[in-house]
């Protein structure tokens, strides 16, 4: 599916009969899935793909968004006159990157 012409009115179109779909009971043919009710009733169903992004999201969350210990080095390394570039490798990083769009 490309998703780069779709507006925010067709996402919200889908979801709406992805909604539908999964509290007709519709799921794919094999899907284990945790059902849980809360006290009014409502059901949440997470299927094992779902519980696993959950846990990988919590376990990049959980990590440090800066490794300090890596700044303290090439700090000291800067000031020491001791941190050098690889030119080379610093274009290919980019040609690199350039290549994922």
């Amino acid at each position: 599916m490309d998703i780069k012409n779709v507006t925010q009115a067709q996402a919200r179109n889908a979801n709406e009969g992805r909604a539908v779909a999964e509290n007709a009971g519709a799921r794919s043919p094999g899907a284990k899935s945790d059902r849980q009710s809360g006290a009014g009733g409502d059901q949440v169903t997470l299927t094992d793909t779902a519980r696993r992004l959950s846990d990988l999201t919590q376990t990049v969350n959980a990590q440090p968004v800066v490794d300090t210990d890596r700044v303290a080095e090439i700090r000291a390394a800067i000031q020491e006159g001791r941190y050098e570039v690889d030119a080379g490798r610093v274009a290919e990083r980019l040609l690199q990157t350039e290549r994922l769009f």
